[in-house]
């Protein structure tokens, strides 16, 4: 991850014109990452400590000022390059993501960097993107190779300068910084959080014509969260180029299944319909006042979609409980499932299997309804074997008086799980869902 925010820090200043830093360099340039990354224009050191807390740096409350650690020289070996000279110690507006406390890294395994490589470091702030999560922040960078990387950050700044907006107030003499990004999706964690970027970014490149030319094919996103409030360890996760570009033309598909509608007071424009009513629909209610704890197990399924997983077991699970409390199925799940599979390929079931067993689930459903034989959902779902699922759907179609062609169980055996979540998820939609899951 040094890397590839270095990375981001030279071709920002290669973009203003820098080839070589020097502490003039600096003295001139130290505040234009802020200010790109900020969308505002910083007067003094002082506006950019602040903005640098309002996004979520951990600075530390004695720091006021920017310019010394970079000034304030030391013998030593960067950690970046190996050349032994003067070296500046790493703060968390130059390299953010380092762990900081002594029980994590011995100071001696701490970073030191050349006056050089720390100030490329802090300039990848300018291409550092910050999504705030209730009391945590998401922050996300992209890397790949540089012509693929200038062309897809232009691309996608011109997006985030539309969505996100940072507003000061002046109280006191001092000015205070407020952030908001504009989304249509909710978000209460990082997963949840850059899944809703990424539905904004794509309807964006769909307006402007630009699906099929911006690629992200080459292009890899970094998403870092605090695991901690006090900010002392990091959890890293990256979605490769070829994920995103498939998440891409998988979220341009089901937005182009949409239609006007509305979700109680809410108006839902036909690009927003079919991944917002799904989505939205993911909620286990556990409690009132924390909205977060009820969106846990959503987080953990688009963690999934995010690693190129359709998590079926999972979403049975989400389902199983909106059922017991008496809460209205995701609807649209049947598209989000086809073109996800479509694109994907499918990391344990194909396309088509998932439409046999799901046709076969929603074809019992169907059967089941108006009888006292709607228990079976649950004896299914709790089946613990092969054999005890086997059964149970045996029996249950006797009981129905039908015989229905369970070939793609007997063939899915090894995946049995899935293919019991995947029948379990369309009897669901059959009994319960207005639509059908389509």
């Amino acid at each position: 991850m040094l890397d590839a925010y270095l990375k981001n820090g030279e071709l920002f200043l290669k973009s203003r014109g820098i080839r070589e830093v020097d502490e003039e360099t600096i003295r001139e340039a130290y505040l234009w990452p802020v200010e790109e990354m900020s969308g505002l224009s910083v007067e003094n050191e002082s506006e950019a400590v602040a903005l640098l807390r309002k996004f979520g740096f951990e600075l530390s409350g004695k720091t006021s000022e920017i310019l010394p650690s970079f000034l304030r020289t030391s013998r030593g070996t960067c950690s970046i390059c190996g050349r032994e000279g003067q070296v500046v110690d790493n703060k968390a507006f130059i390299f953010p993501f380092e762990r900081k406390i002594d029980s994590v890294v011995a100071d001696n395994n701490r970073l030191t960097l050349c006056q050089e490589h720390a100030f490329k470091l802090y300039s990848a702030m300018a291409h550092l993107f910050t999504v705030p999560t209730g009391d945590e922040t998401l922050k996300f960078f992209f890397d790949g190779p540089e012509r693929d990387l200038r062309r897809f950050l232009r691309a996608f700044k011109g997006f985030w300068r539309e969505r996100f907006e940072v507003t000061a107030k002046e109280s006191g003499g001092k000015k205070r910084y407020s952030l908001r990004i504009n989304l249509t999706l909710s978000k209460h964690h990082p997963n949840e959080a850059f899944f809703a970027v990424l539905h904004e970014f794509v309807k964006a490149l769909h307006n402007r014509g630009l699906i099929g030319e911006v690629s992200a094919r080459t292009v890899r996103a970094y998403l870092v969260h605090r695991l901690d409030k006090k900010g002392q360890k990091y959890r890293e996760r990256v979605v490769e180029g070829n994920t995103l570009e498939k998440l891409i033309v998988f979220l341009d598909r089901v937005q182009g299944e949409g239609r006007e509608t509305s979700w109680g007071r809410k108006h839902l424009e036909p690009r927003d319909s079919r991944v917002f009513l799904f989505y939205e629909n993911l909620e286990i209610p556990r409690s009132q006042r924390d909205r977060s704890k009820n969106t846990l197990e959503r987080e953990k399924f688009i963690g999934k979609l995010l690693a190129g997983r359709f998590d079926f077991v999972l979403l049975n699970t989400i389902m199983m409980e909106r059922v017991k409390h008496r809460l209205p199925l995701p609807p649209y799940y049947y598209t989000w499932a086809v073109s996800y599979l479509e694109v994907f390929g499918g990391d344990v079931v194909d396309v088509e299997t998932f439409k046999q067993v799901n046709g076969l689930g929603y074809a019992l459903g169907q059967k089941m309804k108006g009888t006292n034989l709607e228990r079976y959902q649950w004896e299914l779902f709790r089946a613990r074997g092969f054999e005890e699922f086997l059964n149970k759907l045996v029996e249950l179609q006797a009981r129905l008086e039908e015989s229905l062609d369970l070939r793609p169980i007997y063939e899915n055996e090894k995946e049995w799980k899935v293919v019991k979540a995947i029948l379990l998820n369309g009897m669901l939609n059959a009994l319960y869902s207005k639509e059908g899951g389509k």
